[in-house]
């Protein structure tokens, strides 16, 4: 019998949370204190993923013999979550959480007033996290008189956010990862393709 190659097994391997994220904008952004950063948590959150797709594009020529050949040519990168609307009451006004209603805020303007400084991190000790400009695109949800408010937001990046570590205080300053670390895609190297 031929011998043929097999991955070990993978019970000694641990699996990530797709909780173990952590999300904050920047409450400055835009304003006249946008010297100084003024970092919120987006709090309440029931999903959150950041995202890079490729714009794929066909290369194949005469030669490819009819196969067709597709190169990434453009990079998009998202943030998307969901969450349930929360905040304080307080002598009975509610006050919704400021990261929350930041980015329901901005994701209700036009132009650069749609623009938001972001940036996430994992909690679990993965050496992942990115910071950069989005654009906004915020939804609330419809929901029957039982349910609870929802909403979810798809932040688009304006250009190539910066690769981070994860952040160390709530209001502590990004670090960037150095390109020239190690480049293994989960580590905290360089974004893959680069």
């Amino acid at each position: 019998m031929a011998t043929v190659a097999k991955a070990p097994s993978s019970n000694d391997l641990q699996s990530t949370l797709a909780r173990d994220w952590a999300v904050q904008v920047d409450l400055a952004f835009g304003t006249s204190d946008s010297e100084e950063d003024n970092w919120a948590f987006v709090r309440g959150l029931s999903q959150f993923a950041p995202s890079f797709t490729p714009g794929m594009q066909d290369d194949s020529d005469i030669d490819s013999e009819g196969y067709g050949s597709q190169i990434a040519t453009t990079i998009a990168a998202k943030f998307e979550g969901q969450g349930r609307r929360k905040g304080k009451t307080t002598e009975g006004n509610f006050k919704q959480d400021p990261g929350q209603a930041y980015v329901r805020r901005v994701g209700r303007k036009m132009g650069l007033g749609n623009v938001l400084r972001a940036r996430c991190w994992r909690t679990d000790g993965v050496d992942e996290g990115y910071e950069g400009l989005f654009s906004v695109e915020y939804t609330e949800t419809a929901g029957a008189n039982d349910a609870l408010d929802e909403f979810s937001f798809s932040m688009q990046s304006r250009g190539k956010p910066t690769e981070i570590h994860p952040v160390a205080t709530p209001n502590g300053p990004s670090v960037p990862i150095d390109e020239d670390e190690d480049e293994t895609p989960g580590t905290g190297g360089g974004a893959e393709g680069n």
